[in-house]
């Protein structure tokens, strides 16, 4: 019954408001008109926005649930109900958008705090807040990553925290996309199309994870969008959304994508402090371990090691999951033709000293992001590093 739909809502914390024009698509603000208008007790105008939001969204399962709690509230039904699963899901999927536009919608000028540096060769940035089942889309501005949109999304049916094939959950971790398939060339339950990423990754194969075709993909014919927890791990979009998204990353390629089990936004100008902090705590660590009586005086390259005038990091996040741990990525040039590139995975146990788990060698950028990388790296890094 709506008195039921209507205690979720207001148990997450939520007030009424007609605020709603940020939202990041024409349904799901009309969606969230209409459960405002129900909480408001203008039974009148909800009716109304929820027979509009039918007839144009006739898929929209949530909006005929709607319809059908209010036309049983003014029958005068009784409140009891035995709610099945599929209702349940969808009164989740309502609570999560409402909670979102309501009560934790993040400032537009504060930024994800894992993203500490993020290369400025790459345009676009998407950050998975999974708790939440939502997709933020950054774009580079000015040497900063600036929001510019952001979805509802459905993830793995178990959850978070991939392990192994099969297990039904979405990973943790830093990602990229690597390709764009059209739906055409489908499975018609991948709706609109997928990008393709490239789970598992240098730490999930050390890990040995297992597992393959974790997609940000549309959604089957029949509905709008999934249940918050439905999919076999990819990430889901509606088709429209799905659709939209695309066409803001446009042809770019190896856009990254950070799945967070456990966000935490900061205002933008704290990451630059927040970065510098790390670097000084890792540069600390190794020479500690440098300095140690039972050190490997071995010459692996590491940020400790090699970092000096003619280095450059390029990308610094602190990486998702249980563990404390951080990935790194800098270029350095070796000589006046050589260059080498790196990437880096650190953790640091029971947070005492960094260690690092592994390293490997890493294509270099094409000429054009090279150069960005190059030219765009923030001086506060390269200051630290020299003092």
């Amino acid at each position: 019954m709506i008195y039921r739909l209507l205690a979720v809502l207001l148990l997450a914390g939520s007030q009424a408001t007609a605020a709603l024009a940020d939202s990041p698509s024409n349904y799901e603000t009309r969606l969230l008109a209409t459960a405002d208008a129900v909480i408001s007790g203008n039974w009148a105008r909800a009716l109304n926005t929820v027979d509009k939001l039918n007839a144009d969204f006739p898929l929209s399962r949530i909006a005929h649930l709607l319809r059908a709690d209010m036309l049983s509230a003014l029958a005068g039904n009784p409140s009891a109900e035995k709610v099945n699963p599929a209702i349940a899901d969808l009164r989740e999927q309502l609570r999560l958008r409402w909670r979102h536009t309501n009560v934790i919608t993040p400032e537009w000028r504060s930024v994800p705090a894992k993203l500490l540096q993020v290369s400025g060769a790459v345009p676009f940035v998407l950050y998975a807040d999974l708790p939440s089942s939502r997709l933020y889309v950054f774009a580079q501005q000015n040497g900063q990553l600036v929001r510019i949109s952001d979805y509802y999304i459905t993830i793995g049916e178990a959850g978070f925290g991939k392990e192994r094939e099969g297990d039904l959950k979405t990973p943790l971790g830093v990602y990229q996309i690597d390709s764009y398939i059209p739906g055409g060339q489908l499975h018609s339950r991948y709706g609109a199309g997928a990008l393709t990423t490239d789970y598992p990754n240098t730490l999930d194969r050390f890990l040995r994870r297992t597992g393959y075709g974790i997609w940000l993909h549309g959604t089957e014919p029949g509905w709008i969008n999934r249940a918050p927890r439905a999919s076999e791990g990819c990430i889901t979009l509606s088709n429209m959304d799905f659709e939209q998204l695309v066409t803001q990353l446009g042809s770019h390629r190896d856009i990254p994508i950070v799945i967070d089990d456990d966000p935490n936004w900061i205002p933008a100008q704290q990451v630059e402090q927040k970065r510098n902090d790390v670097i000084r705590s890792i540069i600390a660590s190794t020479d500690r371990a440098t300095k140690s009586p039972a050190a490997e005086h071995h010459k692996a390259s590491t940020i400790g090691h090699a970092v000096s005038g003619n280095t450059v990091i390029t990308d610094l996040v602190l990486y998702p999951g249980r563990q404390e741990r951080l990935l790194a990525r800098w270029i350095t040039l070796e000589n006046e033709t050589g260059v080498a590139a790196f990437e880096q995975y650190w953790h640091r146990p029971d947070g005492g000293e960094w260690q690092m788990t592994l390293q490997t060698p890493v294509p270099v950028r094409s000429p054009e992001r090279f150069t960005a990388d190059v030219v765009v790296p923030t001086d506060s890094t390269l200051n630290l590093i020299g003092n």
